[in-house]
């Protein structure tokens, strides 16, 4: 028994020595490896190239274990990099060229949306402008024609034919009683005016025939004196006046006249008892002239009312039943013209 207990120990002691020595070598291994990664980290690094090999060590360790070498790099093509900086630099180039032209579209709206911003300023500009000359055209048309027809109105002419009736006065010397008459006071007058205005111009010619009755003044209570009557014709020149833009018109005019007296006594065997009375076909035309103006009313062209005064004076025979040298008289009319 002794002997078998000896033999035990003496075998766990010599496994327990084992053990340690291994674990020893172990942690030697380890510590060696340590200081080769050490050693190999401080050693400078050199650039290596695709085209060159590395190289591969193996360095022992104290113990005799291969050390730990990094793994290999493998071997870059040529081609494929040159290939893949190709394609790279395209899709730059790509890129670029989208940019660009994207830049390039934006400029180019922007510059279409300015022209055509600038067309239809100018398009603007232009219809405003031709509004403003079609207006003025317009304006144009409007005012000559506006002056056409106020020409027109002022100095529109042509021929006409009235009749007319009013007052008529005697004046000057026929109102006083003379040998063998005793004068003439108011009476009536008839005139049927002839004429012609020209056109685009103030100026027309007229003719007149007229009949004038005045009333007889007795210069005693022992007979009636006859009233006188007075026929004639006148020629004048007849100046227009317009009136605004109207057809109405002042005017004035005169010219000769020609005028017979008839009706007075020409027979006087006694101062009551006179026979005989002047006719017309016994009467001579006596010449004298005359001078007025009057105003037209006008609907139209030359159709309207006029008012009208002339002045007439006419030289007679100084004769028995009729002694004026100058026999005047004034007729006053209202009338209407076609």
């Amino acid at each position: 028994m002794r002997i078998g207990f000896s033999s035990s120990c003496a075998i766990g002691l010599a496994i327990a020595l084992t053990l340690g020595g291994v674990s020893t070598a172990q942690a030697q291994q380890r510590d060696s490896t340590r200081r080769t990664t050490r050693t190999t980290r401080t050693t400078p690094r050199r650039t290596t190239r695709s085209s060159q090999r590395i190289p591969i060590s193996k360095e022992r360790a104290s113990t005799g274990e291969v050390a730990a070498q990094p793994a290999p790099t493998p071997t870059v093509n040529q081609d494929s990099i040159a290939a893949a900086e190709r394609a790279r630099q395209d899709s730059i180039a790509a890129v670029e060229r989208a940019r660009q032209d994207s830049i390039a579209r934006v400029e180019q709206m922007r510059r279409d949306s300015i022209a055509a911003a600038e067309r239809r300023r100018q398009d603007s500009v232009a219809a405003v402008e031709k509004a403003r000359q079609d207006s003025i055209a317009r304006a144009d048309s409007i005012a000559r024609a506006e002056a056409a027809r106020i020409s027109l109105r002022r100095w529109l002419g042509g021929p006409y034919i009235g009749v007319a009736a009013g007052l008529s006065m005697p004046m000057g010397d026929i109102k006083s009683a003379g040998a063998n008459t005793g004068g003439y006071s108011n009476g009536w007058n008839v005139t049927v005016p002839i004429g012609w205005d020209f056109n685009r111009t103030p100026f027309g010619i007229r003719v007149d025939g007229s009949f004038d009755r005045l009333g007889a003044r007795n210069f005693n209570s022992a007979f009636d004196a006859p009233d006188v009557t007075v026929y004639s014709g006148s020629a004048d020149l007849k100046l227009r006046v317009p009136l605004g833009r109207t057809w109405s018109r002042f005017y004035v005019l005169g010219g000769a006249t020609a005028s017979k007296f008839t009706g007075y006594y020409t027979v006087w065997p006694t101062p009551t008892t006179p026979n005989t009375q002047q006719t017309f076909s016994n009467a001579s035309w006596k010449w004298g002239w005359n001078a007025g103006g009057g105003f037209n009313f006008n609907f139209g062209r030359m159709t309207g009312l006029f008012v009208e005064s002339r002045y007439v004076s006419v030289s007679p025979d100084n004769v028995t039943g009729f002694p004026y040298a100058e026999a005047k008289f004034v007729p006053i009319i209202l009338g209407i013209q076609f």
